[in-house]
């Protein structure tokens, strides 16, 4: 059931939602951290070391060694020694421009982009004692812990997600059961109201064709009791229709049908229904248009969307149908009427069960299940139907795929 299947999906994206912030946070955090405790501790160590008197080659901290070495600065900014060492003995020049840059910084502290170093400037004597340690295995460590948390994080995502997946399922079970019991109920009650306003309707329609009642009143009460009993019987029937529909909905449609045929049928039969109306009523229809298809069931939309367009179009106004390809694999067919266009809020709403979109509508015959009918339909024929309006126009589209004969056995008209 698409009910099902929808809140299954927002119950999916919903958890998935959730999950995404949780892991996200909760990874940013941990890395954060982690970054900041490593700051703290080469910062530690730069100090460790410049207030050191005789430094070895390698800080131990923990299972890390962290290389660094010390430049020691005059009062004329020359390099007058140098303590530790960092990998291969680098030339004066490199050491000069090193101590320049560490020298020129506004901030005592920091660290040199272009050489992958941490440094730490302290007063000596007159001059500078200036500690030097290698961020390079830092980068990497932040790398390599940045890359480990987006695999886990992501392989974490795809297995809630599946565990979502099968939690929705049991998730909505009980309310699909209560959607199955509903149309289940709605069916039942249709079919069991449809026998006793049968006998309602014949009991009256005698009592009206005997002698005329002793009053005008009498003959006025049977004619409302006829009257209400048939549209209480529409009604009824539209239900079991929908129902009908509904249930069907999950069994593969085998069969092919004519699509202009049924069409160009339909619209013969409801010219003399617009010329009543002083309405026109004119069609443009591609011959030989097939799809897998119920050819009573495309009637019944047929029917649906032209009594709809007949009903709502304006005073002496005008309905047009077109059937057309689209796209070499699919097929629309389009019912537009003119009147007044359908606010763009109300173009979903005017396909659920009873909805009757304003005081305008709600005055004409009809008891809003006519478009739920026509949607079910459409939906059984694996097609989907919406509702467009503009320039005074309203447009009810429906596409379909196309059959194409020779591709697919097993199908018979």
């Amino acid at each position: 059931m698409k009910e099902l299947r929808r809140l299954r999906i927002k119950f999916v994206v919903s958890n998935m939602v959730m999950v995404t912030l949780v892991i996200g946070l909760a990874f940013l955090a941990v890395g954060y951290f982690t970054k900041q405790k490593m700051d703290r501790n080469d910062e530690r160590m730069l100090w460790q070391a410049a207030a050191a008197e005789s430094v070895p080659e390698f800080w131990d901290v923990g299972s890390i060694r962290a290389p660094y070495f010390i430049l020691i600065t005059d009062g004329n900014n020359e390099i007058i020694g140098v303590e530790g060492q960092y990998g291969l003995e680098p030339d004066q020049d490199s050491l000069e421009r090193l101590a320049a840059q560490s020298l020129a910084a506004s901030a005592d502290g920091g660290i040199l982009e272009l050489y992958q170093l941490r440094y730490l400037r302290r007063p000596f004597e007159s001059g500078y004692r200036i500690a030097y340690m290698d961020t390079s295995m830092g980068e990497a460590f932040a790398e390599g812990m940045w890359r480990n948390l987006a695999v886990i994080g992501s392989a974490v995502w795809v297995a809630l997600f599946g565990i979502s997946c099968l939690l929705s399922k049991w998730a909505v079970a009980p309310v699909g059961q209560s959607i199955k019991r509903e149309k289940q109920f709605v069916a039942d009650a249709s079919h069991e109201l449809k026998t006793p306003l049968t006998v309602i309707m014949a009991n009256a329609q005698l009592l009206a064709e005997q002698e005329p009642p002793a009053d005008r009143d009498g003959a006025r009460w049977l004619a409302n009791i006829v009257q209400e009993a048939e549209e209480m019987k529409k009604m009824v029937e539209e239900m079991l229709a929908l129902a009908k529909t509904e249930a069907e909905s999950a069994r593969k449609i085998r069969s092919v049908c004519n699509l202009s045929d049924v069409v160009i049928e339909s619209v013969l039969s409801f010219e003399a229904v617009f010329y009543q109306g002083n309405k026109e009523l004119c069609s443009s229809v591609e011959e030989g248009v097939c799809i897998r298809g119920e050819e009573e069931q495309l009637r019944q939309l047929m029917r649906i969307l032209l009594d709809n367009a007949e009903k709502y179009s304006s005073e002496e106004g005008k309905a047009r149908i077109c059937l057309e390809h689209i796209n070499g694999k699919k097929v629309r067919l389009t019912v537009s009427n003119s009147g007044t266009e359908i606010p763009e809020e109300k173009r979903k709403e005017i396909f659920e069960r009873f909805y009757r979109s304003d005081s305008s509508r709600s005055d004409r015959k009809g008891y809003g299940l006519g478009l739920a009918i026509a949607q079910s339909i459409v939906e059984r024929h694996r097609g989907r139907i919406w509702a467009e309006s503009s320039e005074g126009e309203n447009r009810f589209i429906a596409e379909f795929s196309v059959y194409e004969p020779g591709k697919r056995a097993g199908f018979r008209r």
